[in-house]
């Protein structure tokens, strides 16, 4: 969880402005809103990650809590590689290899996804606050 703050901004201009980002992105969905919160849904595919922006006013300022699910990740690419790593099991039964090797390489490869599509879901919190702390005159 991180918390931000915003000068001079109210709860609704917040959540707009989160809501016009996620539409412009095409990776970033809103999956909910209610009245001092917002979930998006970062995808590539498969879901990413759920960013949750709670904001809490104190007097003139906004205070703003992020906070990041990766769990949508985990169980939407354990499949994939689970799948991955029956297809290597059922050649090398069928043409009797016994390379162990093969069945590390399948899973480095799946942490190295797994290293980019978290780097993805940071890349896209940047990108929000980024457009969210330029300053248009």
């Amino acid at each position: 969880m991180k918390e931000h703050e915003f000068l001079a901004l109210k709860t609704h201009e917040f959540l707009e402005m989160i809501e016009a980002i996620a539409r412009e992105r095409q990776t970033l969905k809103i999956k909910r809103r209610t009245d001092d919160t917002v979930i998006l849904t970062c995808h590539l595919g498969i879901p990413i990650s759920h960013i949750r922006f709670k904001t809490k006013e104190q007097g003139e300022n906004l205070i703003v809590t992020r906070k990041v699910n990766l769990l949508p990740l985990f169980y939407s690419s354990l499949p994939i590689f689970i799948l991955l790593e029956a297809i290597i099991f059922l050649i090398s039964y069928f043409r009797n290899l016994d390379n162990i090797f093969i069945y590390i390489l399948v899973a480095l490869a799946w942490v190295i996804a797994i290293g980019f599509l978290i780097y993805q879901t940071f890349a896209e919190l940047e990108e929000i606050f980024r457009k969210l702390y330029r300053i248009e005159v």
